[in-house]
């Protein structure tokens, strides 16, 4: 079973600073973008789909043809999905001068498959992956204040959503122990996050 890599465990590689837009303009852009893409419901079974399992060897060419062919559809797409419970997993939250920088390991655990921005192609000293970290600066919404930011983040109250474009599958032998890590590539559209609770949002970006 894929364990969800924490943010704080992974390597930051490439720390990408930018000068943000207005927030209107930057949630403007991410619905543009939404409303372009396919809504799923659950990202594991999506991410089985695209990696599909031919296990029969009396069938096992036409299997992996037949996920040639439904790969090739699924990656002209553009597709959605909110994450709830692994949203602490893979945020971490910085408290900047002119508001708060989101870090975002982008590793997602869909039940033993990875949809990940780009592919890891190497391990830490302790065989976890290695990713790029994505980042999303943001400003407290009104009504919320450091206090009410903490309490959603202690008590699990973030919903982060990802807008990606499919780019293949990937493999990596675990370090030391029998297996592999594997996953769909994607390219990451955009991210937005948000307090599940009122639904206020906490930063955007479209990439």
């Amino acid at each position: 079973m894929l364990t969800p890599l924490r943010s704080s465990l992974v390597l930051l590689l490439l720390w990408s600073f930018w000068v943000p837009a207005s927030g209107r303009a930057e949630d403007a852009r991410f619905e543009e973008l939404r409303a372009r893409a396919s809504r799923l419901d659950s990202l594991g079974p999506f991410l089985e789909r695209y990696l599909g399992t031919c296990k029969d060897e009396l069938s096992r060419s036409d299997c992996e043809e037949n996920v040639r062919v439904q790969r090739r559809g699924l990656d002209r797409g553009v597709y959605a999905a909110v994450l709830t419970e692994q949203t602490l997993d893979i945020v971490r939250v910085i408290r900047t001068p002119s508001g708060h920088r989101f870090v975002v390991t982008p590793f997602i655990d869909g039940g033993g498959i990875a949809l990940t921005h780009g592919e890891p192609r190497r391990q830490d000293a302790e065989g976890r992956p290695i990713i790029g970290l994505l980042v999303l600066d943001g400003t407290l919404p009104h009504g919320m204040d450091e206090l009410a930011l903490e309490s959603a983040l202690r008590t699990g109250r973030l919903e982060l959503e990802v807008v990606f474009r499919p780019e293949g599958t990937w493999r990596l032998r675990r370090k030391g122990e029998n297996g592999f890590y594997e996953g769909v590539k994607a390219r990451f559209l955009g991210l937005r996050l948000t307090e599940s609770r009122t639904g206020a949002e906490l930063a955007s970006r479209v990439y």
